[in-house]
């Protein structure tokens, strides 16, 4: 049986603990030869926003936007957006990402689905 969500790295909980939570969604345009489903990190992105802020990073996507819930979408080159402090990151199906993720954010919990 495959996992669909993957711990890829969980950090220890800081010792003040910040009022407000970053997640960022790594969703290149494809994984292997499956394409990554736009419209069900959409509804993650959108769900997440609602407990802090919700980015998604994403190959096909041309220049920031946000959508009218709040969700921000940000172009996925060949670095990840820099941010001051990360709550949680989800990368879809590549574990280059993943590390590079971990390596980037070093306080936050990465997940690999």
């Amino acid at each position: 049986m495959i996992q669909a969500l993957q711990v890829f790295a969980t950090r220890a909980e800081p010792e003040v603990a910040s009022s407000y939570r970053n997640f960022l969604i790594v969703a290149p345009g494809s994984v292997g030869a499956a394409t990554v489903p736009d419209d069900q990190v959409m509804a993650l992105a959108r769900h997440l926003n609602q407990e802090g802020y919700a980015y998604v990073a994403r190959s096909n996507q041309k220049e920031m936007e946000d959508d009218p819930s709040g969700v921000r979408y940000l172009p996925l080159s060949h670095r990840l957006p820099a941010f001051g402090v990360m709550t949680a990151v989800i990368v879809i199906g590549d574990p280059l990402w993943a590390a590079l993720a971990a390596a980037t954010y070093p306080e936050a919990d990465i997940f690999l689905m």
